[in-house]
């Protein structure tokens, strides 16, 4: 019996190992080279289906099987085994499975039993199949292949360097041609050495700015090369992780070329600007011995010609008048040999034949000592010019004229209603000029439009009524060329009938265009919004009242809609204020071609935006317009290279079905929206009293909540977490209960969805981390150093000064060792902007406080929180760890994040074990560390001190 036990444990032990190897999924062989036949064990081999072949047929039949590139391969690895030189074989090659897939597959084989001359008689061996596993392989070395591709054609100079002494660790062709040395002559040395920094005090701010922010991003910074040449340029730094020492990846960005296009540029802007000084002034640019190669449209229209035609490179013979000729080329000679600006005012020949004056300015612009072009404007002076010849050939007939200093004078005859003026008035109504310097006498009508007529006989009469008062009348004057004036008329009766009456009245008139449209752009500017264009809060209000006086006299219904845009404040914190300002400018447009003439849309501030839809029949009418309206606004907008998309929530109300003012039907449109936001956004939602009863529920639940929160109602609970290999408790959840002094103990889902979004968000989780900062000091008074972790909501934590406030608060807790709080973020909250939450997290980190994602898998941004956040443990959501026994897909879930976390290096938790089972199942998949009903439920903290002692894990946890 005693000589049986070592081979029943032999026995025993071989049946172990195949097992295992059943569960890795390989397979067993065994070759009989003295029959020639190979022998096949286990269910590797049923998807080239193997198994169902008899024997005799399978040797044959696998060798078939094989790709045939790699047959050469295999053989010569095979033939060291066959003649004896070596017992042991390894080799990878193709197989083709049954569903016609080629898979890679490791075969490992021993030889067991030789021949005297030591020839092979019988090799065993294992199959395993590594598709994934090469397939992983060739995806990291294409990874390494375009890494090292794109470092080494980098434009930009760049490399490595360590931390502490500026030591080049590795550096791309780019910087060793900035630096003009060969790699072997940088790497190795300091950028002290290599004296690679225009002055000793570049890197103290490179480093310092990196030890403070642990990264640099576009720093100023003057390099140098060997010769002493500046090179300007911008310095980005970022820590990588190597195994030995501290180093950091960075990027030199010469902005040489860009600094040189900036002074161009600014330049260019002084002329500009200085051209806009001057009136109807062309810019042009000429290069020396080829001429012109840039004329505005101004310069086109000065020399007649169609703007964008050829440029004339005989420029001086086709239209500068002969006689200024030698001053012309004179002129240009002595700026590009003097370098000196000139100023000359010629005559030009334009393109219809016509000699007119010109004023031209030009300066020379000078490169590397020399001058390459020549750029300046040129001004239309004819006009000028040939009116100041008028003025001395006519000063005594115009000194009436010029003392009334830009006026036109008239004559009205009012018995005939006829009226004539002179030659300024005759151009204020856009005519031109006839030779005898005065007009035709016109019926006074004519001189207006018919809008102003009334006005006008009003003014008249009250002048005739009291001739000793000034006639004053202020009219529009229609242009024969289009458009429209504002004259003002100043009048005074010099002649009277028998009656009294006055037959004759003389006047002048003004040109008040200016003026009248400063006011009007006051009278806007009261009345829009600025950015938009659309009415604004004052405007509404009086198209609100006018609106519902219309619907009560028409007996019509008017829709009053209250707008706001989804997802706007995303876009607005993520591509900045003028991103937003352009959306919302594009939505304005959208808004007003989508409603009809006769609707109203403005703007309160914001993104918030109000209808008037008057003339309805009924809620179906308001409807069709605001599902119009939000197709419209729907569509994609673009943001410079990227494309954004916001929908809109709207809330209605029908007047005088809601007969309310105009105030109240403003609010009940605001409550309607917010239905409408809370009933999932992109929708639009008719304001009912059921509503407005609904909201202030919501808001007398937010003051019971604050109630609760000031007399002490909510209490936290501790869920242990433990490790279900050691049997040890590893630390405590912290949940919360709410007392109710009515209802009794309370569940969280019954209270915290109403503070979501809410100001009372943030207090809470204050409360709660003084809390548990209370119950981790009694846990360590009662010799437990286990942490506790809370839960903080997204907007508490990504306020920017959350990770100095919870320093403040634990800092009142000297007594508690690092460690002994930790944050779970639910990986359902909405993190916008991750780049400051990671940096929160990690100073977090350094204060000792880890982070957990809770609920993972359940949100929609897994593996970018994973990516860029710096966690420290995953909790698998409960809902996939209840159903994993019977649910495939859930349990791929669990076997995934398991894989994930190794992955990533992170500690994993399973939420919600409810049985023994369910433990034992994580055990085998390797998650070690779980919480829920099983183990414990949450429970007052004496409790809970209580429990620890006693806990004990179940025996099928403690099997090894």
């Amino acid at each position: 019996m005693n000589a049986m036990d070592p081979l029943q444990a032999l026995s025993q032990r071989e049946q172990e190992l195949l097992t295992t190897l059943e569960a890795t999924g390989g397979g067993r062989w065994t070759w009989d080279l003295r029959n020639h036949q190979l022998s096949f064990h286990g269910d590797f081999y049923r998807p080239y289906g193997l198994l169902e072949l008899p024997e005799r047929q399978r040797t044959a039949y696998w060798r078939s099987l094989q790709h045939p590139d790699d047959m050469a391969v295999t053989a010569a690895q095979l033939r060291p085994v066959l003649s004896g030189k070596t017992k042991n074989y390894e080799v990878e090659f193709r197989v083709r499975n049954t569903v016609g897939s080629w898979r890679w597959v490791r075969v490992r084989g021993c030889t067991t039993a030789q021949e005297h001359r030591g020839r092979a008689l019988r090799i065993v061996g294992i199959i395993t199949d590594v598709t994934e596993q090469r397939a992983t392989e060739e995806a990291l070395r294409a990874s390494e292949a375009k890494y090292n591709t794109i470092y080494q054609a980098l434009p930009d100079p760049a490399g490595m360097a360590r931390v502490a002494d500026g030591c080049f660790v590795e550096v791309n062709p780019a910087f060793c041609t900035l630096m003009g040395l060969p790699r072997e002559s940088i790497v190795g040395h300091t950028s002290a050495a290599l004296k690679i920094w225009a002055t000793p005090h570049e890197r103290s701010r490179l480093m310092q700015l990196y030890q403070r922010h642990g990264k640099v991003d576009k720093l100023p910074m003057v390099a140098q090369r060997p010769d002493g040449t500046k090179v300007h340029g911008l310095m980005s730094a970022y820590p990588v992780p190597t195994a030995d020492e501290e180093c950091f990846v960075f990027v030199f960005h010469d902005i040489t070329r860009e600094q040189r296009i900036y002074e161009e540029l600014q330049a260019s802007n002084s002329l500009l600007q200085q051209a806009g000084r001057l009136a109807r002034l062309g810019v042009w640019e000429d290069l020396p011995g080829r001429g012109p190669v840039y004329w505005s449209d101004v310069c086109y229209e000065i020399h007649g010609l169609p703007p964008g035609s050829p440029l004339p490179r005989d420029y001086v013979q086709r239209h500068v008048a002969p006689t200024w000729h030698d001053t012309f080329r004179n002129a240009l000679r002595q700026c590009i040999r003097q370098r000196v600006e000139w100023n000359l005012e010629i005559e030009i020949v334009r393109a219809d034949g016509r000699l007119v004056w010109m004023r031209a300015l030009g300066e020379p612009v000078v490169e590397e000592g020399r001058v390459v072009r020549i750029r300046g404007v040129m001004q239309d002076i004819d006009a000028s010019k040939r009116a100041e010849a008028q003025v001395r050939e006519r000063e005594a007939l115009l000194s009436l004229t010029m003392a009334a200093a830009s006026l036109g004078r008239w004559d009205w005859d009012m018995q005939t209603g006829l009226i004539q003026g002179d030659v300024r008035w005759r151009a204020m109504r856009g005519l031109h000029p006839n030779e005898e310097g005065a007009s035709e006498p016109v019926p006074w009508q004519q001189c207006t439009v018919a809008e102003d007529v009334p006005k006008i006989a009003r003014e008249l009469d009250r002048h005739t009524r009291h001739s000793v008062t000034h006639f004053d009348a202020t009219w529009r004057v229609p242009q024969h060329s289009g458009g429209m004036r504002w004259i003002r008329n100043l009048g005074k009766s010099v002649a009277h009938d028998v009656s009294g009456h006055p037959v004759r009245m003389l006047g002048v008139s003004m040109d008040v265009t200016p003026q009248h449209e400063h006011e009007q752009q006051l009278h806007r500017l009261a009345h829009h919004d600025a950015l938009t264009g659309l009415p604004n809060r004052v405007l509404l209000a009086r198209c609100l009242t006018q609106a519902m006086e219309q619907a009560r006299t028409l007996g019509t219904l008017l829709g009053v809609a209250y707008l706001d845009l989804d997802g706007f404040k995303p876009v607005n914190d993520q591509h900045g204020h003028e991103a937003g300002d352009h959306l919302l400018v594009v939505a304005a447009n959208r808004l007003t071609h989508a409603l009809r003439a006769t609707d109203c849309v403005a703007r309160l501030g914001g993104d918030e935006f109000i209808i008037l839809l008057p003339g309805l029949h009924s809620s179906i009418d308001c409807e069709q317009t605001l599902h119009h309206v939000m197709e419209g606004l729907a569509a994609p907008y673009s943001l410079g290279h990227e494309s954004v998309t916001v929908t809109a929530s709207i809330g209605y109300t029908l007047y005088p079905q809601d007969d309310a003012d105009a105030d109240t039907l403003l609010r009940h449109a605001d409550q309607a929206m917010y239905h409408a936001k809370q009933a999932g956004r992109n929708r639009f939602f008719q304001f009912d009293a059921a509503s407005e009863r609904a909201a202030q529920q919501v808001l007398a639940h937010t003051a019971r909540l604050h109630t609760a929160l000031t007399q002490h109602q909510f209490v936290l609970y501790l869920q242990p977490k433990v490790d279900m290999r050691q049997g040890t408790v590893i630390g405590a959840e912290a949940l919360v209960r709410w007392n109710h002094p009515e209802k009794g103990l309370l569940a969280p889902g019954s209270f915290l969805p109403q503070m979501q979004g809410t100001a009372l968000e943030t207090i809470f989780g204050a409360w709660v981390v003084d809390t548990a900062l209370d119950m981790a000091v009694t846990l360590h008074n009662h010799g437990l150093l286990l942490p506790v972790s809370i839960n903080i909501a997204a907007p508490h934590l990504q306020q920017a000064d959350f990770a100095d406030w919870l320093a403040q608060r634990m800092a009142c807790y000297p007594q508690l060792p690092k460690g002994s709080l930790r944050i779970e973020i639910t990986e359902t909250a909405a993190l916008y902007n991750l780049e400051p939450v990671a940096q929160t997290l990690l100073q977090l980190r350094e204060m000792g406080v880890c982070t957990a994602l809770d609920d993972f898998g359940t949100g929609y941004s897994s593996l970018t929180y994973l990516r860029r956040l710096p966690l420290e443990t995953i909790k698998i959501d409960q809902s996939f760890v209840r159903g994993m026994a019977d649910d495939a897909g859930d349990l791929a879930i669990v076997q995934g994040v398991i894989g994930l976390a190794r992955s990533f290096d992170y500690r994993v938790i399973a939420e919600g074990v409810e049985t023994v089972a369910q433990g034992s199942m994580l055990l085998q998949m390797g998650c070690n560390l779980a919480q829920g009903y099983c183990i414990a439920q949450a429970m007052p903290i004496e409790e809970f001190i209580e429990w620890v002692g006693r806990w004990q894990a179940p025996l099928p946890w403690q099997q090894p």
